[in-house]
C-alpha cells in the first residue's frame, strides 16, 4: 500500500509530517491523508515530490538515488494503486467491435466528453467499460463507473431533487479528496437516457470544477452538450453477429454443433436486428429449443421475456428494456412509433410524414435509438424487427384517434 510505503520512509528518515511537509511542497494534510490511506491513488507529481524531499535509500550511500524505491512505488501507483470503482469491463470478448473499441478509445483520450448511443441491448456499456480499461493507463489517478439506471426517470421528480441524488451518486463514487483537481480521471456515466438535463448540467459543472476529468457517457439518447463527440453503436453485420451465435453457443452448450446451420443462424441474426443482447439470449435458448422450432412462425419473439437476473431491473427481460425507452415517450411519439411499426416497411417522410411536427417526432425518435435511418438517399426510416414484433405482441397500446390524427 501507498500508505504503508509513505509512513516507512518518513520514519526511517527521521522526518515529522510537518517536515516532510516543508521539504516537499505538499501540505501537511495531504501526507495525513496519504499515510491513513485515505487517498488511494495521490497524483503523480506529488508522488514525485515526496521521493524527491524523502531522498536516497539510508542503505544506498551517499548521493546514490533510492532507484529501487521509486521504481516500486511508480509501480504501485500505475497498477495495484490505480482506482477502479464500479462495475468492471466485460469478461466475455467483445466480437465485431474492433471498430468501434478502437475510434472511442482515440476520441476517449482526446475528448473530455464522450457520448455513446445506440438502441438497447446494442452494447454500449460493454464497450465503454473496454475502453476504459484499455485507456486505464492514460487515467492513473482512477477510473469511475457510476451506474445510473437505478436513478428515477427525472421526469418523475422535481428537477433539483434528480440533479442532488444524481451529484450525491457521482460525487460519493469520485470521493471528497482535496487533491482531486486537476487529476487524470475518467468518469463513466452508463445508463443515462432518462437523466437528459440532470446529466447535462452534472457533466458541464464537473468540467468547469476539473480541467483533467474525462468523462463517457452511455445513452440510449444524448443529452444536449455542444462540445461532446457522438458514437453511434450500430447493430452488428451479419458475419460478425453470426461468429457471436456460435461463440456463445460454443460456450454455453458445447455439444450443440451449428457448422451446417449458416443460413439458419444468419436468419436468426437478422430477425433480431444484429442486437448482441438479444443474440446472447437467443444463443441460451437454444440449450433448450432447436433453431428450426426458434425459428419456426416467430418464435424468437419468445426472447423478449428471458429473464437476465445479472441486469438491471429494466434490463432483465427485453420486454422490460424496450418498456423502458417507450416509458420516456410521450403520446405523440408513441402515436408515430405505432403507426410505423404496423407499415410493410421503410417510409421516407415526403411520403408519410410531411409535417414539421411529424418531421420533428421522427428525429426524436431517431435520437432515442428507436427509429433507424437509412441515409444512402432521401432518408427512410423503419422500426426494428424485434420492436415491431413487440408492437404486434401489444407491448404498445393503440394511441386514441385524436392523438393518431396528430401524428
Amino acid at each position: 500500500m501507498i500508505s504503508n510505503r509513505l509512513l516507512r520512509l518518513r520514519l526511517q528518515r527521521g522526518l515529522t509530517q510537518e517536515e516532510l511537509s516543508e521539504l516537499s511542497g505538499i501540505s501537511v494534510r495531504t501526507i495525513r491523508n496519504l499515510e491513513r490511506g485515505q487517498i488511494q491513488a495521490p497524483r503523480r507529481s506529488s508522488i514525485e515530490m515526496l521521493l524527491n524531499a524523502l531522498g536516497p535509500e539510508p542503505s544506498a550511500g551517499p548521493g546514490r538515488p533510492a532507484l529501487g524505491v521509486a521504481v516500486e512505488w511508480t509501480r504501485l501507483a500505475e497498477s495495484g494503486g490505480l482506482v477502479w470503482r464500479g462495475a468492471r469491463p466485460p469478461r466475455t470478448s467483445l466480437i465485431g467491435r474492433d471498430t468501434d473499441a478502437a475510434e472511442l478509445t482515440s476520441r476517449v483520450a482526446v475528448n473530455r466528453v464522450v457520448v455513446v448511443t445506440g438502441p438497447g441491448g446494442v452494447g454500449k456499456s460493454r464497450i465503454a467499460l473496454a475502453v476504459a480499461g484499455q485507456l486505464g493507463h492514460r487515467f492513473p489517478d482512477g477510473v469511475f463507473v457510476a451506474e445510473l439506471g437505478r436513478i428515477p426517470a427525472e421526469r418523475d421528480r422535481p428537477l433539483d431533487s434528480t440533479m442532488e441524488l444524481l451529484a450525491n451518486t457521482v460525487g460519493e463514487l469520485l470521493g471528497a479528496d482535496p487533491e482531486a483537481t486537476g487529476r487524470h480521471r475518467l468518469l463513466v456515466l452508463d445508463h443515462a437516457e432518462h437523466l437528459p438535463e440532470a446529466t447535462t448540467r452534472l457533466v458541464e459543472r464537473l468540467l468547469g470544477e476539473d480541467a483533467e476529468l474525462h468523462i463517457v457517457i452511455t445513452t440510449r439518447r444524448p443529452p444536449r452538450l455542444p462540445d461532446a463527440c457522438i458514437w453511434d453503436i450500430e447493430p452488428l453485420p451479419e458475419p460478425a453477429a453470426a461468429e457471436l451465435v456460435i461463440d456463445r453457443v460454443r460456450a454455453g452448450c458445447p455439444s450443440l454443433d451449428l457448422s451446417g446451420e449458416a443460413a439458419r443462424v444468419a436468419q436468426l441474426c437478422r430477425y433480431l436486428d444484429g442486437l448482441p443482447r438479444l443474440i446472447e439470449f437467443a444463443a441460451h435458448r437454444l440449450r433448450m429449443v432447436s433453431l428450426p422450432t426458434l425459428l419456426a412462425g416467430g418464435q424468437a419473439v419468445l426472447l423478449l421475456g428471458q429473464d437476465d437476473f445479472a441486469g438491471l431491473p429494466h434490463q432483465r427481460t427485453l420486454a422490460a428494456s424496450l418498456r423502458w425507452s417507450l416509458d420516456l415517450l410521450d403520446e405523440r411519439h408513441r402515436a408515430v412509433l405505432h403507426r410505423l411499426a404496423r407499415l410493410p416497411g421503410p417510409v421516407a417522410v415526403e411520403g408519410e410524414f410531411g409535417t414539421v411536427e411529424a418531421m420533428g417526432i421522427l428525429a426524436d425518435l431517431v435520437d432515442s435509438s428507436l427509429l433507424l435511418v437509412d441515409r444512402s438517399g432521401p432518408y427512410r426510416y423503419w422500426v426494428p424487427s424485434h420492436l415491431r414484433a413487440f408492437v404486434a405482441a401489444g407491448g404498445l397500446s393503440e394511441p386514441d384517434a385524436a392523438v393518431r390524427r396528430a401524428g
